[in-house]
């Protein structure tokens, strides 16, 4: 009987300590790791987007600021023409801060995942 029941502790204690459990243990871990990967290539594709994206919405903001303030300038611009253009020079500004926030959210993403 004492044989018996050092049999199934030594059997049972085989079976916990076994090697397949350590090797799908380490299979999860690399498929965690690659998706990871993945979605670090994806975002670093979105920074150079977003990037892109709001450097060509700087110019716009800029070029459009500067025709505003030539025109008023010379006293072309009726008060109506002054609140349109006011209210897209605000719109873009705000398009500008949420590119920005998205970048910054982005870079750190990338910095804590590199």
């Amino acid at each position: 009987m004492k044989k018996l029941i050092f049999t199934c502790i030594l059997l049972g204690g085989l079976i916990y300590l076994s090697p397949a459990e350590v090797i799908a243990q380490s299979v999860s871990t690399s498929t965690v790791d690659s998706k990871t990967q993945e979605k670090l290539e994806k975002s670093k594709i979105q920074l150079e987007k977003y990037t892109e994206s709001h450097r060509k919405a700087v110019e716009k903001l800029a070029k459009t600021r500067e025709d505003y303030d030539k025109k008023n300038g010379a006293g072309k611009l009726s008060p109506n023409d002054v609140e349109k253009i006011t209210k897209k020079l605000g719109k873009q500004s705000k398009s500008i801060e949420k590119l920005d926030k998205k970048i910054r959210k982005l870079e750190e993403y990338i910095r804590k995942n590199s």
